[in-house]
């Protein structure tokens, strides 16, 4: 909910400096030269912005997804590790 919130707020605070910044800027890339409002530079790089996060986050959950799927055999083997160190822990020390 906080998250939600500082969204808004992020989103608000953005919306309110491009509205406020309207004035036409002379934009290059390459060989392109255009004339546009920079409230559309603004709101452009920060859609940008969210979007690269946005797909950034998508990659590392399926990521993180795909490995979990993976090491599910593994699984069993560690446990039983685990418990061997654990039995054999209690072992040497009744001793």
């Amino acid at each position: 909910m906080v998250v939600l919130i500082l969204s808004l707020i992020c989103s608000l605070l953005i919306a309110v400096f491009a509205v406020q910044n309207a004035t036409l800027v002379t934009i290059q890339l390459l060989w392109i030269t255009k004339e546009v409002p920079l409230v559309l530079v603004i709101l452009g790089s920060a859609f940008a912005g969210a979007l690269i996060m946005l797909l950034l986050a998508i990659w590392r959950e399926l990521r993180l997804k795909l490995r979990s799927k993976q090491h599910p055999k593994d699984e069993p083997l560690t446990k039983d590790l685990t418990a061997q160190s654990n039995v054999s822990a209690s072992n040497q020390s009744d001793d």
